[in-house]
């Protein structure tokens, strides 16, 4: 259950970052003669947030996030005749989520906690850099990937109070429901334009962990 200052205070700030692994999947089949191998990328996350305390157990959040995040791809592909292609997509995300936090257990001066909700974000930056060992590599801004991803996020943390000051520890799952079209075109060589390649359909998710400070406010 919250703490004493808590249950007096209804409105709080937090502000928190940490790091981010970042990774995409696809809902779609891959198209015929190709193989798509996707691992992590590290990125970033800077939060901030408003709360307010809509019951004893139970808290809303409101926050405003700046997040990197993106993937590293691996594709092979029947079109391309000289090996793998290795393909990393690097996002910014200007992210709005919207969670309830439900606090569940109270030891001494620390809480546990759940939450979950919703986000929508916007694009604010991206760049796509292409990679094979025997054509080299290049890096160039996707023009026509989408600007606006919305997704669910889900987690877990604990928060330490000391007053009016919390110190918190959160763990971050987020998943996007938006595809986002990302053209492995390698356009900086001039022998394969006007060769067709593979359109990867993707979305976003990442797992996070943020360490942040709550004052509570009045």
């Amino acid at each position: 259950m919250p703490s004493g200052a808590q249950t007096q205070s209804r409105f709080a700030l937090e502000a928190g970052a940490g790091p981010v692994w970042a990774s995409h999947w696809s809902p779609r089949d891959k198209p015929p003669g190709t193989e798509v191998v996707v691992d992590w990328r590290p990125g970033r996350v800077i939060s901030l947030s408003g709360t307010a305390r809509l019951g004893r157990f139970v808290t809303a959040e409101v926050g405003l996030l700046l997040v990197d995040k993106g993937a590293h791809h691996t594709v092979a592909t029947a079109s391309f005749p000289f090996g793998d292609m290795e393909l990393t997509c690097a996002f910014r995300y200007l992210e709005l989520p919207i969670t309830l936090r439900t606090y569940w257990v109270r030891i001494g001066p620390a809480a546990l906690f759940t939450y979950g909700g919703a986000y929508v974000a916007f694009a604010l930056d991206n760049s796509y850099t292409f990679y094979n060992a025997e054509k080299g590599s290049a890096t160039r801004r996707l023009d026509d990937v989408e600007l606006v991803d919305v997704g669910f996020i889900s987690g877990f943390g604990v928060e330490r109070t000391l007053g009016r000051v919390s110190v918190i520890v959160k763990y971050r799952y987020s998943m996007g429901f938006v595809d986002l079209t990302l053209d492995t075109d390698p356009v900086y060589l001039p022998e394969f334009r006007g060769v067709e390649f593979p359109v990867i359909e993707l979305r976003n998710y990442m797992h996070a962990v943020l360490v942040g400070v709550r004052w509570l406010i009045s």
